[in-house]
């Protein structure tokens, strides 16, 4: 975690020179970063054309950036983009100590099935593909973020592009991720792995238990060190509270630290009501569950926010990030 040891400020926009460390206390969550990036989404919309500027020298997010631990890019970002641009970003995150997280479909896919689904991979040499470029054009992968796989590759039973869900059974389905797992690993074995899971969707605690237990015999001490919620906030089908506290309870009971993704929801219409409701997500959050997460993701993959920068403006993911650190209860000010 980043200790600040200079001069104390009333306003975000501010900036002083942090300490950079790498640790936190039990009682204060790491903070990551995530944002749309300037590609057009799959959902066909575009914002956040100053993403690249978030990787110059003396961008408006200095205050920010002093509290975030780790920014995570999509495994699309890394495939895509020119050498120069994903090198600026691999030099600046390192030269801040920031610690770079990918996220990954892990899910195997299987011919009759799955294309098209969240999370799953098609091609058995994407992973490694995505590793090495990252190795290759100065990148340190710390963080392995795996996307949904015990939902998307278990329960789900829709059909997302066309295509229905491979409903492997558990068992299967470790033994898959794993593999996937390892051609990353052998880029970057050091690499940590947090793996995001919705709360919604998920059948029973005993079996997000028996998932983990699973993993974990696959991949012993290389297993995931988190289990990250994505929170419908607004579900129809129950309200999210009901099951929180529980899924959090089993997290920790096998072993692993929980992770929340603090967000606002699509149906927020303006920047600015998007940050209203995330920072009353926040909130009600810490309001409902009484553990403290390892770590807490400020993160949109909706049309708003539209602008990264500045800091000082108070409806971009960085002002946020300032946010959470002064007002959040857990958050004891991100030191």
């Amino acid at each position: 975690m980043k200790v600040l040891v200079c001069c104390m400020v009333a306003a975000v926009a501010m900036s002083c020179r942090p300490l950079q460390v790498h640790s936190a206390t039990a009682s204060t969550p790491l903070v990551w970063l995530s944002a749309v990036d300037d590609m057009p989404t799959p959902a066909g919309f575009q914002v956040d054309q100053d993403y690249p500027q978030l990787f110059q020298p003396g961008a408006p997010w200095q205050h920010a950036l002093s509290h975030i631990h780790a920014f995570e890019v999509t495994r699309r970002y890394v495939t895509s983009q020119p050498e120069e641009r994903l090198q600026t970003m691999f030099a600046f995150l390192r030269e801040h100590h920031v610690a770079l997280g990918v996220s990954f479909g892990m899910i195997p896919a299987r011919g009759d099935c799955g294309e098209g689904v969240e999370g799953m991979v098609h091609n058995p040499n994407a992973n490694l593909a995505t590793a090495q470029r990252v190795k290759q054009l100065g990148g340190d992968l710390e963080y392995i973020v795996v996307d949904e796989p015990l939902f998307f590759g278990h329960y789900f039973n829709g059909r997302q592009n066309g295509k229905s869900g491979c409903r492997y059974r558990i068992d299967a389905l470790a033994s898959g991720y794993a593999g996937e797992i390892r051609k990353v690993r052998s880029v970057f074995p050091k690499a940590r792995v947090i793996e995001d899971e919705p709360h919604e969707g998920l059948e029973s605690p005993a079996e997000l238990g028996e998932w983990i237990d699973s993993v974990r015999r696959e991949l012993g001490d290389g297993a995931p060190q988190a289990i990250r919620f994505d929170v419908q906030w607004y579900s129809r089908k129950k309200p999210w509270q009901a099951a929180a506290q529980s899924l959090v309870t089993t997290v920790k009971q096998h072993g692993l630290g929980y992770g929340i993704i603090f967000d606002g929801t699509p149906q927020d219409e303006t920047d600015e009501g998007w940050i209203r409701t995330a920072q009353g997500n926040i909130t009600a959050w810490e309001s409902a569950v009484r553990d403290t997460p390892e770590h807490v993701m400020i993160q949109s993959w909706h049309r708003h926010p539209q602008k990264l920068l500045p800091e000082s403006g108070p409806t971009t993911l960085p002002y946020l990030v300032n946010w959470y650190c002064q007002n959040a209860r857990m958050a004891h000010g991100c030191r």
